[in-house]
């Protein structure tokens, strides 16, 4: 693939990503999507098999980035592994805090949406929050080996549990339309998690 096909193919990932974020999947036509990203519809289907399949590689693109920031956070060696869970969280907040409430995350919105119409797209989505799970649990099974968690504690578990509140958070704060819902999400691991 040569640099320009590649800049062509990630063109065309990135106004998907905006779009599908602002609207939907369904939500935006293809031609709006080709517009944006300044390519002729005859381009697409070089690099996609369908609308579909532009999605699930929207999906994948938009875990990768999330994958890295959850990495950069907990890999930190410098602070005590429960202390870089809190701090994951409360970057994920500060984010919301700088660009709005409303700025939305493209794999909770397609997640809500096509769950039931896109294997494809269902399999990139559990995925991504799989990795996200497995990362946590593995800062959370240090904390339980440093003592900062209880013993009896399933650190995969607790890691699932915390993505799930996490998420439902997020809805929240789409509703409210302020950041409130993780305030105290980020309020509640901060004085419980230590405890539990």
């Amino acid at each position: 693939m040569t640099a320009a096909t590649a800049n062509t193919k990630d063109r065309i990932i990135e106004a998907g990503s905006s779009s599908m974020a602002a609207k939907s999947f369904n939500g935006c036509g293809l031609k709006e999507i080709l517009d944006l990203a300044d390519v002729p519809k005859g381009s697409f289907y070089h690099y996609f098999k369908s609308k579909e399949d532009l999605g699930v590689a929207v999906i994948e693109e938009s875990a990768a980035a999330h994958a890295e920031f959850i990495r950069e956070h907990l890999s930190d060696r410098q602070m005590r592994p429960l202390k870089r869970v809190q701090n994951l969280f409360g970057a994920m907040r500060d984010h919301y805090v700088e660009r709005g409430p409303m700025r939305e995350c493209v794999i909770a919105k397609l997640a809500l949406e096509v769950a039931q119409l896109s294997e494809p797209m269902r399999l990139a989505i559990k995925y991504a929050y799989a990795d996200w799970s497995a990362q946590l649990a593995r800062a959370l099974t240090e904390a339980k080996a440093a003592g900062e968690i209880s013993e009896a504690q399933d650190p995969e578990e607790l890691a699932d549990f915390l993505v799930n509140a996490w998420e439902g958070c997020t809805v929240r704060m789409q509703i409210d339309q302020n950041t409130e819902a993780v305030n105290q999400f980020i309020e509640r691991i901060t004085t419980t998690l230590p405890r539990i």
